[in-house]
């Protein structure tokens, strides 16, 4: 026989044992290795995963029902934003040592109780958190938005449980160092400042001292950017609220969450003291709240 009628009775022989059901050895898949921006982008769409599932399984009435139905309604838009989970196929995971047979069969959703959805807002909260401060870029700003989202909604499931919520840190920007604040920032923070000027102007008694001390807060951020880069205006356009039925509420709740969103594009950048710059956003989003503005699924991103 020659080498090559040699070479394809080989080849047959072992085609002729594969469909036998014997198998070359080959080595099984491995799962490929996320880096650090990829696993906290991961670790962040899992929990919006799980709080999704668990606040469609939790259920109840009232108030406690109206915010779980926010809680599933925010997290879809968050699991969204940050790519959803990845598997490198159906069914895998941290032991999958071989590529499965056939389609993966969905585990059924656990039921869940309002009482464990917010340990898990809470958890996520904090989760988040921490990694929006190691992160900057888009990351960090989508980190710091989900981080924000989260807690107020923790918030507002704590208050319709009658417990006590465990709030993520929040204070307002206290007044930066001269020249620290870069033109973009003080310019977005002066506009908002003015807003409030605006609300003080038109209003009484302990919204307009509220308004006042928010002002001058802000424009004590504003005041910190560089002479030569200093893109402030003497006034700015406030937009068209007469038609709301409380104009000055919402132009206030309005300029709250463009300090948001000044801040969450602070936090794509490698700013310095991000630990601040979150917790002042996430006051703002909080002071947002407070005059009867609510917050989007990611504050300062949309």
């Amino acid at each position: 026989m020659s080498g090559r009628r040699a070479l394809a009775a080989a080849l047959l022989a072992a085609l002729t044992l594969t469909g036998c059901g014997l198998r070359l050895e080959t080595p099984p898949p491995e799962v490929p290795t996320a880096d650090a921006v990829e696993q906290a982008r991961q670790d962040a769409a899992v929990v919006a995963a799980q709080l999704r599932a668990a606040a469609g399984a939790a259920t109840t009435g009232g108030e406690a029902g109206e915010v779980l139905a926010a809680v599933r309604a925010a997290a879809a838009e968050h699991h969204a934003a940050l790519g959803g989970v990845w598997e490198p196929w159906p069914g895998a995971g941290p032991e999958a040592t071989a590529y499965p047979d056939g389609p993966a069969t969905p585990a059924p959703t656990p039921a869940a109780t309002p009482e464990q959805v917010l340990d898990l807002l809470e958890e996520g909260a904090a989760a988040a958190r921490a990694d929006a401060l190691d992160h900057d870029g888009e990351l960090g700003r989508l980190l710091a938005a989900v981080a924000i989202s989260r807690t107020w909604l923790a918030v507002d499931l704590a208050r319709a449980l009658s417990v006590e919520a465990e709030r993520l840190p929040a204070a307002p920007q206290p007044a930066p160092a001269p020249g620290t604040i870069d033109p973009q920032t003080s310019r977005a923070v002066d506009a908002a400042r003015y807003a409030f000027e605006v609300v003080a102007a038109r209003s009484s008694g302990a919204q307009r001292e509220a308004a006042v001390t928010r002002a001058e807060q802000l424009g004590l951020v504003a005041g910190a950017v560089a002479p030569e880069e200093d893109e402030r205006e003497v006034a700015y356009d406030v937009g068209d609220i007469a038609g709301t039925a409380t104009p000055e509420r919402a132009l206030a709740g309005a300029a709250e969450l463009d300090v948001v969103a000044a801040y969450v594009a602070l936090l794509g950048t490698a700013a310095e003291d991000r630990e601040t710059v979150l917790d002042a956003a996430t006051y703002a989003a909080g002071q947002a709240r407070s005059w009867d503005t609510a917050l989007p699924a990611l504050p300062g991103l949309s």
